[in-house]
């Protein structure tokens, strides 16, 4: 029993490693230079049409604004084609925002809500080859759409998103996006990112596939669809975006969740994202996506046969790690509610990666029941 015991820990602690150390580390490691970041002429690509989809389902107010800053930039405005794609709860405000709107921009509004459906109405409105996509908030950097289109111009590459400046002002989170962003220029390198930042985006038209209704992950879905027809993802961290937007730890988690969520979603509808004959990317999707909601299942499995092998040898040791786990959590939570200071900013940055740690079985939860309505408070 005991060996059995110690297989099963040794088993899921070494995919944790695998998972979370090993293959972060050597893939951020094979970056080198990021792929996609070349020194093609931006003057050869001037006469290269492209169409702007906006889905968003913002105040007008926000939506010319975000418009004036695509035409601010240094990408010939004549050249730019913008389809705002309203959601479907918005399509009532339709005509009032396409009397607002200037020469070479329209409206267009999903069949049903979701933003899946408003990029399907802004597609099929588009008329161009190349087609970015972007989101409501966020703002470009003066070139960084000469520089998304003068990347995906390179032979091989179907898409190529932006970088997204890490502005949180959280130090925890900054430091995760700087090594996420390490781990998507490996995986350029070797072939394709695992998926696009969704409000930066450019990509061939001949690449693009419908979204079906419902869809919670658009930009997987993007990166999907381009992998699995012969094309590769890049991306160039020249091109940058920035969002003024300061999100809570609260709306961090919360925008994980539906991330991780729909992650499963696709999982779930799209099982070939799995296959090593469809899907190219399938051992990194594998290890660098699913390994995060298989964590605290792996953690519980491999610290509770942990645990019966050490009662196996000595019950008063075992008894003591487990009183000292409980003590230590109880101790943070108390620390975070309580301690003022910095000992108090310390207790709630842990007691925040507690509740990361554990957000993933919520995440499962929704799965495993096909509640696929991420807008809502989980129950």
């Amino acid at each position: 029993m005991l060996i059995v015991l110690v297989a099963i820990a040794v088993t899921a602690f070494g995919i944790l490693v695998l998972g979370w150390v090993v293959y972060p580390s050597r893939t951020a490691k094979a970056a080198g230079v990021g792929a996609g970041e070349n020194s093609s002429n931006a003057a050869g690509l001037v006469a290269t049409p492209i169409s702007v989809i906006l889905a968003t389902r913002e105040s007008d107010e926000a939506i010319l604004r975000r418009i004036e800053d695509l035409r601010g930039g240094d990408y010939p405005s004549h050249l730019m084609e913008i389809v705002v794609a309203l959601d479907a709860t918005r399509s009532s405000g339709l005509d009032t925002l396409q009397e607002k709107l200037s020469l070479g921009t329209r409206a267009v509004h999903g069949a049903v809500a979701g933003k899946s459906s408003a990029l399907n109405a802004g597609v099929a409105a588009a008329t161009h080859e190349y087609l970015l996509f972007v989101d409501t908030a966020q703002s470009f950097e003066r070139d960084a759409i000469t520089k998304l289109v003068t990347a995906v111009g390179t032979d091989g590459w179907g898409a190529m998103t932006a970088t997204l400046a890490p502005t949180s002002g959280d130090a925890l989170m900054d430091r995760y996006w700087a090594r996420e962003l390490a781990i998507r220029l490996g995986q350029a390198r070797r072939h394709s990112i695992i998926c696009v930042t969704g409000c930066a985006y450019v990509m061939h038209r001949r690449f693009w596939r419908e979204m079906p209704a419902g869809l919670i992950c658009d930009d997987l879905w993007s990166t999907y669809s381009v992998v699995t027809n012969g094309g590769r993802v890049g991306i160039v961290t020249a091109a940058r975006v920035t969002d003024p937007r300061r999100f809570t730890r609260d709306d961090e988690y919360a925008r994980r969740l539906r991330t991780m969520t729909g992650m499963l979603q696709f999982v779930r509808w799209f099982p070939a994202v799995l296959s090593p004959r469809r899907n190219p990317m399938w051992k990194d999707f594998l290890l660098h996506k699913l390994t995060r909601p298989a964590t605290p299942v792996l953690l519980l499995i491999g610290g509770v046969a942990t645990w019966g092998a050490i009662m196996l040898a000595s019950p008063v040791t075992a008894w003591t790690l487990l009183a000292t786990g409980v003590a230590t959590i109880a101790l943070v939570w108390l620390l975070a509610t309580l301690a003022p200071g910095r000992l108090g900013q310390k207790a709630k940055g842990l007691l925040f990666a507690q509740r990361l740690l554990v957000m993933p079985l919520y995440a499962i939860a929704r799965a495993a029941r096909a509640d696929w309505d991420v807008w809502k408070p989980h129950r």
